[in-house]
């Protein structure tokens, strides 16, 4: 290629420098002064937000700091209870004013001479007791309703209305005998079928059956269905050897409480022993429809059975005490003279041979 050709192609693709500058994109003092402005924007928001969570995060650790040391102080100083705490809500309106004094105020003694002044503070002392008194009593907590009770009779020894509940409490505590001696006297407006039916039990834990009777007697009069008199009246008869009047009184105890199987037993095993084989196999087979596994109540049923001549139902009953327990131990019952009875019997000699496999 010749040297003019060479040059005229140089020259087209060359490029003009002066040209080519007019073209390269150029960046304003005004444009770049704007963005280290928006980047200082940026740095001071970030600075900010971090302030603000660091400030937050301070103020978290100074309550927990502060609930902490509270804890602490409070563990270390425990406040004195005074009192019991009793919830306002759970007294009546107007008893509601006892939440405002100590319990001390229930102390009934004083540092006078001469006899107790009757006046409005003490009578106010025996009111605070008898409210007291009460609010134990619905929790069941006797000890101290019998303590109240009888600080408000020392302030007011002839208080109406006191006697009753606090009999009622030392019947609880198994006191009998200040039972007694407290509802003795009660006029008979007091004397409901309850109390009159405690005063009974009482009376039979004191060994005083007559009063106990007659008590037992005017709780049935108020009222005839009452089965906790009827049962204590079953016990008082038991003890005083009166055999026609306990029964009945079981019987009528049992009709009303059917499923007290504890009561049934014990009256199956006091009818065996005056002698009752009918009434306690009745008993007994009763208590077996509700006891099924109790190799006990079946021994005694067989020895009953055996007692009444039926042989086929004693040997039944041997059969099952054997299932539940020691087969051996379903004789226990027996004597010898008990056992003439049956050994002829070719169940019963099977049942021994069965045993004796065993």
């Amino acid at each position: 290629m010749d040297t003019g050709k060479r040059q005229h192609l140089q020259d087209i693709y060359a490029t003009d420098r002066a040209q080519g500058d007019d073209f390269t994109p150029q960046v304003s003092k005004e444009m770049i002064e704007e963005r280290k402005r928006e980047m200082r924007r940026h740095q001071f928001a970030g600075f900010m937000l971090g302030m603000f969570v660091l400030l937050l995060l301070v103020g978290l650790v100074f309550v927990v700091v502060r609930e902490y040391i509270d804890i602490i102080n409070e563990s270390n100083t425990p406040t004195p209870i005074t009192q019991e705490y009793i919830p306002r809500y759970s007294l009546p309106t107007e008893s509601q004013w006892v939440m405002d004094f100590n319990r001390s105020y229930a102390d009934p003694t004083w540092n006078g001479k001469g006899e107790r002044p009757f006046n409005s503070a003490w009578l106010k002392k025996a009111a605070f007791n008898i409210i007291l008194a009460e609010q134990a009593l619905e929790v069941e907590e006797y000890n101290k309703a019998a303590e109240h009770y009888s600080n408000a009779l020392e302030i007011v020894p002839d208080l109406e209305g006191v006697k009753i509940p606090l009999g009622m409490a030392y019947f609880q505590l198994e006191r009998f005998d200040e039972a007694l001696e407290l509802l003795e006297g009660a006029s008979d407006a007091d004397l409901t079928f309850d109390v009159l039916n405690n005063l009974g039990a009482a009376c039979i834990q004191a060994e005083a059956y007559e009063q106990g009777e007659e008590y037992l007697l005017r709780a049935l009069e108020l009222k005839p269905a009452y089965p906790e008199a009827l049962r204590n009246q079953a016990m008082l008869y038991r003890k005083k050897n009166e055999s026609d009047k306990a029964i009945p009184a079981y019987e009528g105890y049992l009709d009303l409480r059917p499923l007290d199987t504890t009561t049934r037993h014990s009256f199956a095993l006091y009818l065996t022993k005056i002698g009752e084989w009918d009434l306690a196999s009745e008993q007994l087979n009763r208590l077996s429809e509700e006891i099924k596994d109790d190799a006990t109540i079946f021994q005694l049923l067989a020895r009953v059975e055996m007692k009444r001549g039926d042989d086929k139902a004693a040997i039944a009953a041997f059969q099952r005490a054997s299932q539940l327990s020691d087969p051996t131990h379903a004789l226990n019952y027996m004597n010898d003279s008990e056992f003439d009875k049956l050994r002829e019997d070719q169940d019963f000699q099977a049942l021994m041979r069965s045993i004796e496999q065993d």
